[in-house]
Parts: C-alpha cells; structure tokens; sequence
C-alpha cells in the first residue's frame, strides 16, 4: 500500500510543478546576457517593460508562466527583463527605438536584432511570434535584408513601413514612408494597394493623420482616390479626421502641442470646402468651433453649436461630448444654454449614450446655477 500512496504523491508533484513554470528571466544586463547567450549557443529575449504598464503585468502574472511557453524558453533563450525607466532602460530604449510597453527582442548574442513584436496577448500569440522569430530567415530579417542591401521597390517600402508601425518605430516608418512617397508617381500613390497609408486604419495617427504629409496629399488629390479606391471610403476618411480634430480642439489636446494660429484653421476650411464631401458644411461648422475653442471664445463656440444641431448628422453630433468636456474644464463656468443644447441633441441623436450624456449636461447646468445663487446670498 505503501509503494502505491508514495507513486501517487509523487506523480502530484511532478504534476504540481509541470504546472508552475515560468520563463526564468535572469537577473543580469543586457551585456552578460549576450555573452551568455554566445557561450551557451542561445539566442537572447529582453523583455522591455515598465512599472506602470498594465499589459506588462498582465504577460507577467499569465502568459510567462504558462508551462509551454516556459519550457521552450529554457531551451532557447538568455531572458532578461530591462525595465525602460531605470538603469540601463533609458539605453536601451534609445538604442533599439522601443516605443511602445511591453516591446520584446529576440537578439543574437552580437546584439543584432533578429525580431521585434509589441504589446499584450495571449499564449498562442506570443508563441507564433517567438517560433517565426528564432527562424533565420523570418519575414521581418528578410525584409530588412532587402532594404539593408539598397533594394527601393515599393511593395518593400510599403511592408517596412507597416511593420516599423506595427514595432511602434514611428520615426523610422515615417522616413521610410517619405522614402516611398517620393518614389511613387502621382497615378501611383492612388493605387488600391497604396491605400492603407491614407486610410483611416490603427496607425492613422502616425503617417495619415492632420497635418501630415499623407492626409495632405490626399485632399488635395481626392479625386485620385476616389476613381481608384471607393468615394465614400475617401470621404469617409477625410471627414473623420476633420471631426476629430475638432474634438481634440474643444478638448483643449490638440492646443498642448500645437499653439493656435488662425491661417492653420483658415486652410483647413479650404481644405474641405474642395471636396464633395457629403457633410462638408457640417464639418466647416465643426472647424469653426475649433477656431473659437482656439481663441478661447467659448460663447461663439456653443452658439455656432446651438445653431447648428439639426443640421448634423449622427457622426457629427458626436462633437456634443467634446463640448461637454470643454465645458466641464472652464473653472466657474454656467454653462449658458446648455439645456436648449441638450434637449435639441436629443431630438436629433438616436444614440442613448448621448441622449444620457446630455441629461448629464442639464444637471451640471443646475448645479452651477445652484452654486450661483448660494454665491449671491452669501
């Protein structure tokens, strides 16, 4: 009987700690971690993290301990962890452009980065990454090779920016871009397959946002998009960004890195005033709400709203939580005619979220006149 209980518990802890694997992530620099990893014939993973990233601990407490993903690694890699903000973090983070947390780098023991993916996800993700980054000959190592090696073509440009988006390289994707640009003839940039660094996808901020070089390119030359690509596509693109400019304007972001200055607000309006853009007034409206949030003439940006509601479609009544939101950041402010605001964006929306948004608005409206008249009594 004995032999048998002491069978069972044994195979419990070999169960136990089959279970309770993790990624053995040394306690070393960066430095001894390549010369372990040339030693020992291994390849290098650096995890690069910071203290206050939630994704980071979320990899932490789950997916590095996965028993799969902690048995692959003791074979292959060196691990380390390098926090961005402390000791040789702020290096490292210069050297190898990491521009987003968490970011993971599988190196050789010379320092060469072989791969680089970014962000939080699960196991089987994370494994799909590692397995094609210890390959030679992955997709990222030969697409660099080419470009390493003097190779322009467009469709290679085209990838390198996308994947240098993908790694958060921003800077980097931006001079490639450029690269490509000026490469392309005019018939060219419109292609279909030219199209998703115009469109608005998840690295819209980066190269086809205001002000950049793409978006510009595109309204000046709509017409181009539209016969290659879908009008409504096109327009669809042009008006997001014009709203959401407008948003980030009554919000007060987009004045924290870029001081007003009417002209810039002046060519937007003759921006969209060429298109045929099916709102284009509507966004002419929103745009000189922005200019009036830029003067910090609040007045003349709730009567232009005000004025203006009935006329606007459901994308655009969306402004209506960028007016709150301006509102709310006014120290003292009455928030003057925001129940005729409110009330006229509930007839119009057919969205509940507003429509509950602009009850709110109504009562911060009574709450400011209550402190109002408890002010005046005193």
């Amino acid at each position: 009987m004995k032999p048998i209980l002491m069978l069972i518990m044994l195979s419990l802890g070999i169960t136990a700690f089959a279970q309770n694997q993790k990624i053995n992530f040394e306690p070393i620099s960066l430095s001894d971690a390549l010369k372990k990893a040339k030693a020992e014939h291994k390849l290098v993973f650096a995890d690069c993290f910071t203290d206050w990233c939630i994704p980071c601990k979320q990899m932490e407490a789950t997916v590095f301990k996965t028993d799969s993903v902690a048995a692959f690694f003791t074979s292959k890699f060196v691990s380390l962890q390098i926090d961005m903000e402390k000791g040789e973090g702020p290096e490292v983070r210069k050297t190898y452009a990491i521009g987003a947390f968490p970011s993971y780098l599988i190196m050789d023991g010379e320092g060469k980065v072989l791969y680089k993916f970014v962000g939080g996800m699960p196991a089987d993700e994370f494994m799909g990454h590692i397995r094609n980054g210890v390959k030679a000959d992955n997709e990222e190592a030969k697409l660099l090779a080419r470009y390493a090696a003097g190779d322009r073509q467009p469709d290679l440009l085209r990838a390198l920016v996308l994947l240098k988006l993908r790694v958060m390289e921003i800077e980097v994707a931006k001079r490639i871009n450029g690269e490509l640009m000026d490469l392309l003839t005019p018939a060219q940039r419109a292609l279909p397959e030219n199209w998703v660094l115009f469109e608005e996808n998840r690295y819209a901020m980066y190269v086809s946002n205001i002000d950049t070089r793409n978006f510009n390119y595109l309204v000046d030359n709509w017409r181009d998009f539209a016969a290659t690509n879908n009008k409504d596509s096109v327009d669809k693109k042009m008006s997001f960004i014009f709203r959401k400019l407008a948003s980030e304007c009554l919000e007060g972001y987009h004045f924290k890195d870029t001081p007003y200055h009417k002209a810039a607000f002046e060519h937007y309006k003759e921006q969209i005033k060429a298109t045929e853009m099916p709102d284009k007034n509507q966004l002419l409206v929103l745009i000189e709400m922005a200019q009036a949030a830029g003067e910090k003439d609040y007045k003349r940006v709730t009567s232009l709203f005000e004025k203006n509601i009935s006329s606007f479609s459901e994308d655009n009544l969306r402004i209506t939580w960028p007016y709150i939101s301006m509102c709310s950041m006014i120290p003292g402010y009455k928030y003057p005619r925001a129940k005729e605001i409110a009330d006229k964006v509930i007839r119009q929306t057919k969205n509940p979220f507003l429509v509950s948004s602009c009850e709110m608005l109504k009562a911060q409206q009574e709450r400011a006149n209550k402190f109002a008249k408890a002010d005046q009594s005193e």
